[in-house]
């Protein structure tokens, strides 16, 4: 059966999608971070974020955070305390060594989207971003 012109751009996309973050996952991961790790120091920043707030960001059930906090911890990237506001909640923070990974893993991310996206001219980028807001159309605020 033949593909049709709609299912053949969906695979399209799709493997552009996958081959992408496969290939940032390799040059972050050359940091000696996860994947999860690197989004997991991401999202916490400076300021530190409650477990139950990461797991969210994340996209993670509670047993799957406590693993990676754990082994985050155990790499010396960040701690645990108690929130001052409601002791039952347990605040993850950066230590030293984590804002140091983050500093340099976050741009080296950044630069390394660029690079891949320097593939498509300028013209070709605008093109690109207009279509796929019309594709996604009432969902542009949902995340990935």
């Amino acid at each position: 059966m033949e593909e049709s012109l709609q299912r053949e751009t969906y695979r399209l996309l799709r493997k552009a999608f996958f081959i992408i973050k496969k290939e940032l996952r390799k040059r972050i991961e050359e940091h000696g971070i996860t994947w999860p790790q690197f989004h997991a120091l991401f999202h916490i920043g400076e300021e530190g974020m409650a477990a139950n707030e990461l797991a969210r960001e994340l996209q993670c059930n509670a047993s799957n955070m406590t693993g990676l906090v754990d082994r985050m911890s155990e790499s010396g990237w960040v701690y645990r305390e108690h929130s001052t506001e409601d002791r039952r909640v347990w605040l993850i923070k950066l230590t030293e060594e984590g804002k140091k990974l983050l500093a340099v893993a976050q741009p080296q991310h950044k630069k390394n989207i660029e690079e891949r996206m320097n593939r498509l001219r300028d013209d070709e980028l605008i093109l690109l971003g207009d279509l796929l807001t019309k594709l996604l159309g009432e969902d542009i605020g949902e995340e990935d």
